[in-house]
């Protein structure tokens, strides 16, 4: 039987395998990390979109987890950077707000704390619809179901 092994080169059968299976952990793991980049903080907050001295803000700091009338009173009570006027984002804004914001993108942390968030948007006297920052999903809830809060701003 002939010897398969070559004295002459030091790559052995078993550290090619080694070497193969550590290239690809490599390669798929830098491959599949999130851009962790979040938007610009401007104005009170993150920066969704900016057009001709106009745009989207969404505040940097989660207001809690509160159920849907709490979170209106509490983005309308914000005061961040100088700014009074945050007030809870509609379903359309959340629309913007997810390739910027989503938690695919930027990871959880302590940037989210969920991925349930209200919206502004009122389905009827008992429900509105809430976003999911992980999916892009849209789902309406009870108002008195508890999801957290980020606040918006215009300029």
């Amino acid at each position: 039987m002939k010897d398969i092994t070559n004295k002459h080169h030091p790559m052995t059968i078993r550290n090619l395998f080694i070497f193969s299976i550590l290239s690809f952990c490599f390669f798929a793991s830098s491959a599949q990390s999130p851009n962790k980049k979040l938007p610009n903080v401007k104005n009170g907050g993150y920066v969704i979109y900016e057009k001709n001295g106009h745009g989207l803000i969404v505040a940097v700091e989660n207001l809690g987890k509160l159920d849907y009338n709490e979170a209106l009173k509490a983005c309308d009570s914000l005061q961040v950077g100088g700014f009074s006027d945050w007030r809870l984002p509609s379903k359309e804004e959340f629309e913007l707000i997810h390739p910027k914001l989503n938690l695919k993108k930027v990871g959880g942390g302590s940037i989210f704390q969920s991925s349930w968030y209200w919206t502004s948007s009122e389905v009827d006297k008992q429900n509105a619809w809430t976003h999911n920052l992980q999916t892009g999903l849209q789902a309406s809830y009870f108002k008195d179901f508890k999801c957290f809060v980020k606040a918006v701003r215009s300029f």
